[in-house]
């Protein structure tokens, strides 16, 4: 058989589990009875609703608790009783690393497992993550090719029903200039066994990197705009400025946003003149970044939790960050959680933020640990939630979508026992969950 013919007839296979799928996923028709509903978060939330759901997305909103007949489900339909519990549109996290674990040995784990190993363990994670009440969630990478093809699989796998979890978007390997890939200091040829990937030097190199990331199926380009806040000594600006630029417009010219992942005010503004979408991470922005900011209508997405858990493992000695003793990067993390958080500032400013957990870092299922944060820094818990469904589907161009529960919209529906508009971290213990029609947890 030649190759053209085999990968035909693969083409064909998969076609054909892709029809099987396709029937046997037809989803049945659900009538949820929601007691408190934030449909639309940064509105009032209603009592007594009817939600009707088919095929996946939100076909009708009613006043009271309605039967099937009532509102027009016809037969079959599921009544799902949520009349004591308060639902609200699933949860977007977008920055997640689903191939890596919250774990000491993480950098010797990268070269101990292949791919198939990891996509296992995304596996599970990916479970871990959508019971936690996160449905759509953004993965930023690693730059290490097994685990861009753990995360491809593990997606295919989901799309497929064939694994649980939650909507994946891909940023597939991360763009990083020859030294700045944050994959560990490993010698010439380990770096060659473990398969760094997605560096470029110069405009057109850097343009070819993105295009390559397009090519494999990325939804989203990340950029690591400086060095690793994880190095001995952190790289201001890891990129030129033409070079962000070229990243930027090479990936605007195919479609796609870009997350600009990053430390210092340098690299940050040189990434926002270049034109970014979100900024992520940023602990150390100036007042120009978020002027910048702030006339661009960018996303600022930071990790607050996640600094507290690095700083808390590092002092443990059970860290993942590339398994750091006592040394000066325990004393930046330290020195970050000295004084109040960027994402105050932004906030102050009115710079709309986007919710990124940084899981990996993180444990996976524990993504809701930024909403008390945001909370600290002087938001209501309305305003944290907004930043986990509204504002996060628009950061990443889907709040026609996702993000509110909407007639039209995908039916992403989460629910809590508690009221987290009265105690945020009601949203850490999620009792009900549905993606895309299918319910995933429920007790």
């Amino acid at each position: 058989m030649t190759a053209t013919v085999a990968a035909r007839a693969f083409a064909a296979w998969l076609g054909l589990w892709a029809f099987v799928f396709s029937v046997d996923a037809q989803t049945p028709a659900f009538v949820l009875h929601a007691g408190s509903l934030l449909a639309i978060p940064g509105e009032k939330p209603t009592s007594r609703q009817t939600i009707l759901v088919s095929d996946g997305r939100i076909l009708a909103i009613r006043s009271g608790f309605l039967s099937a007949d009532e509102i027009g489900a016809g037969p079959g339909a599921q009544t799902v009783d949520l009349s004591n519990a308060f639902v609200l549109p699933g949860l977007i996290d977008l920055h997640v690393h689903l191939s890596t674990e919250a774990a000491g040995g993480e950098a010797l784990r990268v070269v101990t497992r292949n791919a198939a190993d990891l996509a296992l363990a995304a596996r599970l994670h990916a479970r871990e993550t959508v019971e936690a009440g996160f449905t759509t969630v953004l993965d930023l990478g690693t730059a290490r090719a097994a685990h861009t093809e753990a995360v491809y699989a593990l997606r295919r796998a989901i799309d497929l029903g064939i694994a649980t979890g939650p909507r994946i978007l891909i940023a597939g390997s991360p763009i990083s200039a020859t030294g700045s890939s944050r994959t560990g200091r490993y010698t010439s040829d380990v770096a060659a066994a473990v398969g760094i990937q997605g560096t470029c030097d110069g405009a057109d190199d850097c343009a070819r990197a993105v295009r390559q990331q397009v090519a494999e199926g990325a939804d989203v380009i990340n950029m690591y705009n400086t060095g690793s806040i994880g190095d001995l000594t952190v790289v201001q600006q890891a990129f030129t400025d033409s070079e962000m630029e070229a990243i930027v417009s090479t990936a605007h010219a195919s479609g796609l946003r870009v997350i600009a992942d990053g430390h210092t005010a340098a690299g940050i503004n040189s990434a926002l003149r270049a034109g970014v979408d979100i900024i992520d991470t940023g602990p150390w922005p100036d007042e120009q970044s978020f002027r910048l900011m702030k006339r661009g209508r960018v996303y600022f997405e930071p990790h607050m939790y996640a600094f507290k858990v690095a700083v808390a493992e590092m002092r443990s000695g059970s860290t993942s960050v590339e398994d750091q003793p006592e040394s000066p990067i325990i004393t930046r993390l330290t020195g970050v959680l000295k004084h109040p958080f960027s994402a105050q500032r932004a906030f102050e400013m009115n710079i709309p933020l986007a919710y990124g957990s940084d899981t990996g870092i993180v444990r996976h299922g524990d993504n809701a640990g930024d909403f008390a944060e945001l909370v600290r820094i002087g938001m209501s818990p309305m305003q944290a939630i907004q930043v986990a469904t509204v504002n996060s589907a628009a950061a990443v161009g889907l709040g026609h979508e996702i993000g509110s529960l909407e007639v039209g919209k995908r039916a992403d529906i989460i629910a809590t026992d508690g009221n987290p508009l009265e105690d945020v971290e009601q949203l850490r213990h999620v009792s009900f969950v549905m993606r895309d029609g299918h319910v995933l947890k429920m007790h």
